[in-house]
């Protein structure tokens, strides 16, 4: 007995520490997925994911997917394992989970290109962002659904979500975002060709420009000598791309700005140098307005082959893009097909059993009534006898006193009565039975709606006070009800012998208690 005992508190202490350790990671996780997200992943592989419950398994889903966003997993990156968790979450999780949930999977799906999805997940965030007290996350989602708007060239989107991660980075005191977003609302007045205040937010961006690391730094000044080339500042525009932006090999963006400086200059074969570059890019948007321009300074050139090549380099890129577009919708329709037609099965199943359930309710409505009707029916039977009996004996007595007294005739009531007498006599009987029955705590089960009714007109005969008590304090009982009501206040049985006399739980004897309270008249 002792080793039983042993082992199984052993048994409870591992229980305990596995939980623990688990907790343990899970905290370890989110105190290194941001700043450190390598580790995160290294903490997260560790665990045993099969002995997780459903509450510990969103949240691995959701650190994971941190994780891999973080570190760029691509071949990892999916919204499956996000989806898992946003399932858990709209059901069971708070608001914070639920609203960071659906932001990372706004992050996978904007990763994969998948723009019209994205966008509907981040302001499923947004939504519920709002509502907390985290600006953190509130900032988070802005920056990216003003990304996202870009990425479809929704315009007047991309500058109120700039202006409202201008707002946010202002309430958080983060410079390196402040600089970011000036920039990012320059762009969006850009966009709607507001260059005044365009220009008003681009120099602000400036103020904040020791706060960010090199690469957007050279992003700031790049948009600096945007504004300066387009207010016809052009030596400006140069000396900052030459001093800021230039430096940086790997963001091409400023030799477009340099192209077109040379242009304006007449210097066409630097210009043409300067936006083949460009070419190597991968943004979109640069890549067509390079081809453009080479066409434009071909064209100036006199080169036509050269300008017409360009031109048509450039339709089909836009072909391909416009294609590509398609693509993504016919992918994004077909999915939303599927999912609208597993929501169409869904409903039909759901109607299917809403159609047998309420089947089933009418069905138990209607043996419910016709039990009732049978049962009124014996008692009716039981009453008519009766009356039946009265009314032959006052036949008798008036044919006896009136002199018109006829032998066969009174025979023939007087064996009326004798029949009468013994359907009573009979009912009474196996109601007299019945009763010693109960007396004796042996169970009912298995006995006919007529003999119940015999047990409920025999103690009818047999209390006729109780009876008439019974009859003026409740409305429209039942047999069953009757028979219990003998059973309790009658016999004064407990819970557990009505239950096994009527042949049923106990917890039905508790209810069956409560129906009978709720007729009290």
């Amino acid at each position: 007995m002792r080793k039983i005992v042993i082992v199984a508190a052993a048994c409870l202490l591992w229980l305990a520490c596995g939980k623990n350790g688990t907790s343990d990671r899970f905290s370890q996780a989110w105190e290194v997925i941001e700043q450190r997200p390598d580790s995160a992943l290294v903490i997260l592989g560790k665990m045993d994911v099969a002995s997780l419950t459903e509450e510990e398994r969103a949240e691995y889903g959701l650190l994971m997917t941190m994780a891999d966003y973080k570190t760029h997993q691509k071949d990892r990156l999916s919204d499956s394992l996000i989806s898992s968790s946003i399932s858990y979450y709209d059901q069971h999780g708070d608001r914070w989970h639920r609203a960071s949930a659906y932001y990372y999977r706004g992050c996978v799906r904007y990763y994969h290109k998948q723009n019209m999805e994205a966008i509907h997940d981040y302001k499923t965030a947004e939504a519920l962002a709002e509502t907390l007290d985290d600006e953190l996350l509130c900032n988070k989602i802005y920056e990216m659904l003003a990304y996202a708007n870009y990425s479809i060239n929704n315009k007047p989107e991309i500058l109120r979500y700039s202006l409202k991660l201008l707002d946010s980075s202002f309430k958080m005191r983060d410079s390196m975002m402040l600089a970011r977003s000036h920039s990012m609302v320059a762009t969006g007045y850009s966009n709607i060709g507001q260059i005044d205040s365009a220009y008003v937010y681009v120099i602000k961006s400036l103020d904040y420009i020791d706060a960010v690391d090199p690469q957007t730094q050279s992003e700031l000044f790049f948009n600096v000598a945007t504004y300066y080339n387009e207010t016809g500042n052009t030596e400006k525009a140069e000396q900052c791309l030459k001093d800021r932006v230039l430096k940086n090999a790997n963001d091409k963006r400023g030799y477009l700005t340099m192209a077109r400086i040379r242009k304006q200059q007449g210097k066409m074969m630097e210009a043409i140098d300067y936006a083949t570059q460009v070419l190597e890019t991968n943004d979109h948007k640069m890549h067509r307005r390079a081809l453009d321009l080479l066409a434009e300074l071909y064209s100036q050139m006199g080169d036509s082959s050269q300008a017409y090549a360009m031109q048509r380099r450039s339709k089909e890129f836009a072909d391909s893009l416009e294609r590509a577009n398609k693509t993504a919708e016919i992918a994004i329709w077909q999915m939303k097909f599927d999912e609208q037609q597993r929501e169409n099965r869904y409903l039909r199943k759901a109607n299917w059993w809403l159609v047998i359930t309420l089947s089933l309710v009418l069905f138990s409505i209607m043996a419910w009534w016709w039990n009732r009707r049978r049962v009124r029916r014996l008692r009716f039977r039981l009453d008519e006898n009766i009356r039946q009996i009265t009314q032959y004996q006052k036949e008798i007595d008036r044919l006896e006193q009136s002199g018109e007294a006829n032998m066969q005739e009174i025979l023939q009531l007087k064996e009326q009565i004798t029949q009468r007498r013994e359907r009573i006599s009979a009912k009474l009987l196996t109601g007299a039975s019945l009763f010693n029955r109960i007396k004796e705590k042996n169970s009912l089960a298995g006995i006919s709606a007529n003999d119940q009714q015999s047990l409920v007109d025999y103690f009818a005969q047999l209390r006729p006070k109780r009876w008439q008590e019974w009859e003026s304090q409740y409305k429209d009982l039942s047999t069953a009800q009757y028979i219990f009501l003998i059973l309790q206040d009658d016999l004064r049985y407990d819970d557990e012998t009505i239950a096994t006399i009527l042949d049923i739980k106990r917890i039905s004897v508790r209810s069956m208690r409560f129906r009978i309270k709720e007729k009290v008249s």
